[in-house]
């Protein structure tokens, strides 16, 4: 009797287990819901939706979906849109949901903001359908702002977030993007300004100066400018007609830049011109005084200055900042890889070093990944090897582009030579010769030109075999020594 009862009772606190799960928790959820959704506006998808229309009391804005993702403005002309914001704004749209009603049959609209509205919201979906709301004034919160239907009287409040996203001006709509691109599609970038022309291109993610001779460029540096013009926005637009202005200097820009993106090379074109206070208007004389008040104004607020710009892709005109154009103003020393030897450490697994002390050759053993001196595998420090690999990616201090006989700067009989391997095969040979007075010529085999490296570089390559050892380790229980007779 006392085991049916434990199991009736067990039972009935299976069923009551089962019914918290399914009503309270799994039905909770769907109550939930349920009432969230009784207090949407409409039941609408964002993707459904097509055109958008922002009607203030002194504007209208239209923008219409023109692929999955991209939006252009129509009204009140032709412009290109921020294709993220209107995605922003037709997910807004798509889930605007109301708090409480107010009043069910309101007879002054004008007290809640609705009559006139302060924006209006008008949108169509792929069916052919138009759904309208507007929206007034702030409740006294300030947290929800009261809204009604199109041709209805029921004023309620919809979260002051949700509305506010709605009240936007037209510049605020506008493609504020430079260049719209993936920096990591790019496959070649030339720059041209009065800093010089350099021409580059991506070979297997890494970037290259072309020339008479192909040069390893900074890649970070390279992608520092790609990430400029992929991110930064410009500041603000150029309505003006063009040909009311003598000129706006794209005949002779301050900087040209032009790159090639994903497989089929799409071109890229930025040009900026005059700075924004050097245009003038056809017929505009401007006194000598007002110049040179403008030419203190500048030198007192450089974070003020605007260059006008065009991206050749789109016909409205635009001023950047005098900051982003500075990080496009490279001459190609700028952008030269700096960097002793260019190679990738997960590759070497041998080093050769000779130098003054002797010739040493370290090993990388494949189970561990330590590196090991010589035949009988001496155990290096830990810092050994690191310390020669980190000499050479050191930056060079200057080039020699044209040089002379390699006797005239020691590499005849050089005092230190470091070969990095993979395997048998030679990733970088490099050579240390002759001491100048602010460093030592190097130069690394296959590459045409000197460079002229920190003494510091050689003064970590000059060491001999205790320096890369690892100290014995000292006996725990050493044998007594021995007492002669």
């Amino acid at each position: 009797m006392q085991f049916k009862g434990t199991l009736v009772l067990m039972l009935v606190c299976a069923s009551f287990g089962g019914f918290l799960y399914f009503y309270e928790i799994k039905g909770g959820e769907k109550r939930e819901k349920a009432k969230q959704e009784e207090k949407q506006l409409w039941k609408v998808e964002s993707s459904a939706i097509q055109q958008i229309e922002l009607l203030y009391p002194d504007q209208k804005v239209t923008a219409v979906r023109t692929g999955e993702k991209q939006w252009k403005i129509t009204a009140p002309r032709d412009l290109e849109a921020d294709s993220e914001e209107f995605n922003r704004l037709a997910s807004s749209a798509a889930e605007i949901s109301r708090e409480s009603v107010v009043e069910a049959s309101a007879t002054d609209l004008a007290q809640f903001g609705l009559q006139p509205a302060e924006v209006t919201l008008q949108f169509k979906t792929k069916d052919g359908k138009e759904y309208k709301v507007r929206f007034g004034r702030n409740n006294p919160t300030g947290n929800s702002t009261y809204a009604a239907l199109d041709g209805k009287t029921e004023v309620y409040l919809v979260p002051g977030y949700t509305a506010s996203s709605f009240k936007k001006k037209l510049e605020d709509l506008r493609n504020r993007s430079i260049l719209s691109f993936d920096q990591f599609d790019v496959q070649s970038l030339d720059l041209q300004s009065e800093k010089g022309s350099v021409q580059l291109a991506k070979e297997n993610d890494r970037w290259w100066i072309q020339g008479k001779e192909k040069l390893a460029a900074d890649s970070s540096a390279v992608n520092a400018i790609l990430g400029s013009l992929s991110n930064t926005r410009l500041k603000e637009f150029f309505d003006d007609g063009p040909e009311g202005y003598r000129t706006l200097g794209f005949e002779k820009p301050l900087l040209d830049v032009k790159f090639t993106v994903g497989k089929d090379k799409g071109i890229k074109h930025l040009v900026v011109g005059l700075e924004k206070t050097k245009l003038a208007r056809k017929g505009d004389q401007k006194p000598k005084e007002e110049k040179a008040k403008k030419k203190e104004d500048k030198s007192s607020n450089t974070s003020a200055e605007l260059y006008i710009a065009r991206d050749e892709s789109r016909r409205e005109l635009f001023f950047v900042e005098k900051e982003f154009v500075d990080k496009l103003l490279k001459s190609p020393s700028d952008l030269r890889d700096k960097t002793l030897a260019t190679f990738q450490r997960g590759d070497i697994d041998v080093v050769v070093l000779k130098n003054s002390k002797g010739s040493f050759t370290f090993t990388k053993e494949a189970d561990n990944g330590n590196w090991v001196l010589g035949d009988a595998k001496k155990k290096t420090k830990w810092d050994g090897v690191s310390g020669i690999l980190e000499a050479l990616e050191k930056p060079a201090k200057e080039f020699v582009d044209k040089p002379g006989p390699p006797a005239s700067y020691g590499f005849d009989a050089p005092a230190i030579r470091v070969v990095l391997k993979q395997g048998a095969a030679v990733k970088v040979d490099c050579a240390f010769g002759k001491e100048t007075k602010d460093g030592v010529y190097a130069q690394v085999k296959g590459e045409s030109f000197v460079k002229v490296a920190d003494k510091e570089v050689s003064g970590k390559l000059n060491k001999g075999e205790p320096d890369f050892l690892e100290a014995p380790t000292p006996q725990e229980n050493p044998p007594p020594p021995t007492s002669k007779k």
